[in-house]
């Protein structure tokens, strides 16, 4: 019986074990996606990303989007203490630390000028992409974008819901 018990925790601990790994492998998302501002201006997005997940700390976007022809890399951002990263990870579990997108260029004034942000009202990574904004931030001009949208109605939609306003 005692043979029969120690198997049984064995196989139970590998299990959780491979879970883990399997947990931490990282999750990749290639999309084409239409944008819409809500005066009706659409673009094109891709978005060549993944997601890197780990058991205690925070799950992070990385990769590029490509928005009008140009090609946006993720900036790497500062975590904090680690004891802060865990309390970001308890306090959403599901949450992503989705970020900030510089243009890829050689000069430091240039990538400055040229941002992406990201956010989205999905908590997880399938709802990544369900209802999302970005911010384009191009030569000192904001614009911002919503997608998946075609149209005006539609971008406005996803507005109410990313920022979770109210429905008229």
């Amino acid at each position: 019986m005692k043979k029969r018990a120690k198997k049984i925790v064995i196989a139970v601990l590998l299990f959780l074990l491979g879970a883990c790994l399997v947990y931490h492998f990282p999750v990749k998302k290639k999309l084409r996606v239409t944008v819409c501002t809500v005066e009706g201006e659409t673009a094109e997005a891709v978005f060549d990303v993944w997601y890197q997940r780990i058991l205690i700390y925070p799950t992070v976007m990385n990769g590029t989007i490509t928005f009008d022809g140009r090609e946006y890399k993720k900036v790497p951002v500062g975590w904090g203490s680690v004891s802060e990263r865990i309390r970001r990870k308890l306090d959403n579990w599901r949450a992503v630390d989705e970020g900030l997108f510089c243009l890829k260029s050689n000069d430091i004034i240039e990538r400055a000028g040229n941002l992406i942000d990201f956010h989205s009202s999905g908590k997880g990574i399938g709802k990544q992409f369900k209802a999302f904004s970005f911010i384009v931030i191009k030569d000192s001009a904001l614009v911002e974008y919503y997608g998946p949208a075609e149209t005006a109605e539609e971008a406005e939609k996803i507005r109410a819901h990313v920022y979770q306003l109210p429905q008229e």
